[in-house]
């Protein structure tokens, strides 16, 4: 509760509101000194030389805010917890949030951060998130294996895969203190291009070639994994699903006959943090014809663990995995 704005003002009522050891004197209420906040609702209290009872006018002690995150959630916004708490004071407040241990943070897709600590705070809170838990990404998908066209020419390249999700994003100097994990998500595995495969003689004893479709990539692990790539084409294979830890195999490999001709095997999602494999390259080209080829696709990125690391001190780092900037 802050001190009045006007009117009588004593030093009991100082030390009502900050606290703080008899025998009391002004000097032990400088702003920033441990008792008195470096807050905005405090510019009016010096940090050193003279200070005087009317200096106190409007000033408040800091505002104590707790944050528990007891079970598994989605796309975390701090400020949106916080400025939601009637005990919350715009730049006069000291927030811990706390994950607690076996609880996941994740998000629900690749394109918004887990958990968010945005710029919304006032400028005097002081902000400590304590992560016991899990904060996860989502994983990004596998490519989707391509179909030959009917008269195919060139080199024609299958789907890439896809980005994973960041993991936490930071807009404001806060204190971390990581006992769990932070990690972007997995990059989906990129699909294997489509392909002409040997499968059989004709009756002349001559090649017969088949069109066969590309197998898709793996998708990436997240808290929300990445699905697997989907394919098109007569022989086409589709990639699997990853999980929260690990990513998806790709579409298995086409194998022709004789075994010297295939089409490639679709790549494997990363895990978290990893990127995405590329797909496979087919197998030899047809002699006859060898500039039919489908290039495969690369593997998609890993998501980061951190976006705004220069907000942050980290207290403890724990386990993270994937980048940062």
């Amino acid at each position: 509760m802050a001190l009045p704005g006007s009117g009588v003002l004593g030093v009991s009522d100082i030390v009502d509101e900050f606290g703080g050891s008899a025998p009391h004197g002004l000097s032990e209420y400088y702003r920033g000194g441990g008792l008195v906040s470096d807050s905005p609702s405090n510019t009016g209290v010096p940090t050193s030389g003279t200070i005087a009872i009317g200096d106190f006018y409007g000033a408040a002690s800091a505002v104590l805010v707790n944050i528990t995150i007891a079970s598994n959630t989605n796309n975390y916004d701090l400020y949106t917890a916080v400025s939601a708490n009637p005990a919350y004071v715009p730049g006069a407040t000291t927030i811990t949030a706390t994950i607690n241990p076996g609880v996941t943070v994740g998000s629900t897709s690749t394109g918004t951060y887990a958990f968010s600590v945005p710029n919304a705070f006032g400028a005097g809170d002081i902000i400590t998130v304590v992560n016991n838990g899990t904060v996860l990404g989502a994983g990004g998908s596998g490519g989707a294996g391509s179909s030959p066209p009917s008269s195919p020419s060139g080199n024609l390249p299958a789907q890439p895969g896809f980005t994973a999700g960041n993991a936490v994003y930071v807009n404001r100097p806060i204190t971390i203190n990581n006992a769990g994990t932070l990690a972007g998500a997995g990059g989906g595995g990129g699909a294997s291009g489509a392909a002409l495969v040997q499968t059989g003689t004709t009756p002349k004893g001559g090649p017969n070639i088949s069109k066969i479709g590309g197998a898709g990539g793996g998708g990436g692990a997240g808290v929300n994994p990445g699905a697997g790539g989907g394919f098109s084409g007569s022989g086409g294979s589709a990639g699997s699903s990853g999980s929260s830890t690990a990513g998806g195999a790709g579409g298995p490999r086409y194998t022709g006959s004789p075994a010297t001709w295939w089409r490639g095997a679709g790549g494997t999602g990363g895990a978290r943090g990893a990127n995405g494999s590329a797909g496979e390259p087919d197998g030899p080209a047809n002699p006859n014809t060898p500039s039919q080829r489908w290039n495969p696709g690369a593997g998609g990125g890993a998501g980061r663990y951190m976006t705004g690391n220069p907000f942050v001190t980290w207290s403890a780092t724990g386990t993270r995995q994937g980048g940062v900037s």
